[in-house]
């Protein structure tokens, strides 16, 4: 049975750094059976709840890094007073113990800190924290209850990446910690040069191939904390190519769309907040015991003047939206088909189970032979991933799916996904580093539009869903 889609639309489009204009709030269609008034109220709670989970989840993590941090300070120390009495007292300054407690003070510092973001992101309070006077986000403005034949009602707070039921908000992508990476990631400065790259690329590809245009809709499914939705939907480059860029944003995580909500509001005040991204990092192939407390901030100034700067090009703010759900099961519907010039993917193919419906859903989304798939990002199947075809052999599923390949291209240069110094630095961090190579591809339908875009598509998806469950075990035949 299909999981029940869960959709929120955030509307920026009256956002701008004018402290005049408010920040537009969610509107969410739920899709759930048997649904009344009460449970139509319930939602938002719903929602503010599981959010409050993730963000306490947060303040586990802290406690458990404090206690196993006391737990090495008492081990050395005892260790040292059995191996190195004699030496002790002539060089403390070289004891482990020592430094651990140092660390300890260092430690707490960030990890606070930290702590703030979180709540700052999914919980709506300007400062990050809890007070009998915050005000709250109104999660939803309106919701729309569609027919479903599921009933299972924990599907409105999403998987996060994981099934089990008691690890949704513990583990995988749905969880605090993955906000700190993304945000780090997306919009810290340090981490600029690695996602300039990859979304610098995209941008080109699709000035390049939609220059003169006017008004085009893309789709940026995968989005995550949003940084390359809103960088194309505020590109100077795009306006200057005679196009005018509407961007919608998808995730399958209602987590990772509030975070990014609230990083929005702080790109619309010209606020920014410190961070550190490498704190809560495993304990291993460290090279500076320094380098784990580096501190960054977020936004970074070229997405808070990125949104001044557009402005004073077009004379509004920015056209982007995000939609939250499952990308096949929202986007294989008939509604969906021929409505985008451009899908933008990035770090986003590996994620398929079954990467022949991401495949047909594309094809199922743009609109004609001028539109085009551009991706950018590794081949790193997911665990979910059933099947894992090589670089090589997902270029002919392409071509033999009707697809033209414009460009074709793994990237020549090796690079960090998350900042700078974990691959390749003068000043590494770790030793053992961590890059990928990109797959860079731009797609477009080698001919017009045929029966594999037919309005039975859903149906066909279901069926190859079916026979994912049918491969994996799930289903018994």
């Amino acid at each position: 049975m299909m999981a029940a889609g869960l959709l929120l639309t955030l509307s920026i489009i009256s956002l701008t750094i004018h402290p005049i204009l408010s920040f537009c709030p969610l509107a969410a269609s739920v899709s759930i059976p048997k649904h009344d008034d009460a449970l139509h109220n319930d939602v938002d709670q719903l929602l503010r709840e599981k959010l409050q989970r993730i963000a306490s989840e947060y303040e586990s993590h802290v406690d458990k890094l404090k206690k196993t941090l006391e737990m090495e300070i008492e081990l050395s120390e005892k260790t040292e007073n059995c191996l190195l009495r004699n030496t002790m007292e002539d060089r403390p300054e070289f004891l482990l113990s020592e430094k651990l407690r140092r660390k300890r003070e260092v430690m707490k510092e960030c990890l606070d800190a930290n702590n703030l973001v979180v709540q700052r992101l999914l919980s709506g309070s300007i400062d990050g924290r809890k007070t009998s006077q915050t005000k709250p986000y109104k999660l939803f403005e309106t919701i729309e209850f569609i027919s479903s034949s599921d009933d299972d009602y924990s599907l409105l707070m999403g998987n996060g990446g994981v099934t089990d039921q008691q690890k949704k908000e513990t583990e995988g992508y749905d969880t605090a910690l993955q906000v700190i990476t993304h945000t780090a990631r997306d919009w810290a400065h340090g981490s600029s040069p690695c996602r300039d790259v990859t979304n610098a690329w995209i941008i080109r590809a699709i000035v390049d191939n939609c220059s003169g245009m006017g008004k085009i809709r893309i789709l940026v499914p995968g989005s995550g904390l949003c940084r390359l939705a809103y960088d194309i939907s505020t590109s100077s480059d795009i306006v200057e190519a005679g196009a005018e860029a509407c961007v919608e944003a998808n995730d399958s995580s209602v987590t990772m769309a509030f975070a990014a909500r609230s990083v929005l509001d702080m790109v619309q005040k010209q606020a920014v907040s410190r961070i550190y991204p490498f704190v809560s990092d495993p304990q291993r192939n460290e090279i500076h015991s320094s380098k784990r407390f580096d501190a960054d901030v977020f936004p970074d100034e070229e997405a808070l003047a990125a949104y001044s700067d557009y402005y004073l090009i077009r004379g509004k703010s920015p056209d982007l939206a995000y939609t939250v759900g499952d990308f096949s099961s929202i986007y294989k519907s008939q509604s969906k088909r021929a409505l985008y010039n451009v899908v933008a993917t990035a770090f986003f193919i590996d994620t398929a189970t079954n990467i022949y419906e991401y495949i047909f859903i594309m094809k199922h989304l743009l609109k004609d032979k001028s539109s085009i798939w551009v991706n950018c990002g590794p081949v790193q199947w997911h665990p979910c991933a059933m099947l894992r075809p090589t670089v090589d052999e997902l270029r002919d599923i392409l071509i033999a799916s009707g697809f033209e390949l414009i460009t074709w291209e793994i990237a020549p240069e090796t690079l960090a996904y998350r900042h700078p110094d974990d691959y390749g630095a003068e000043h590494a961090r770790y030793t053992r580093e961590e890059g990928y190579r990109s797959l860079r591809f731009v797609a477009r339908f080698s001919q017009g539009r045929t029966d594999d875009a037919a309005d039975d598509l859903h149906l066909r998806i279901e069926y190859v869903e079916y026979l994912n469950e049918v491969a994996n075990g799930k289903i018994k035949v």
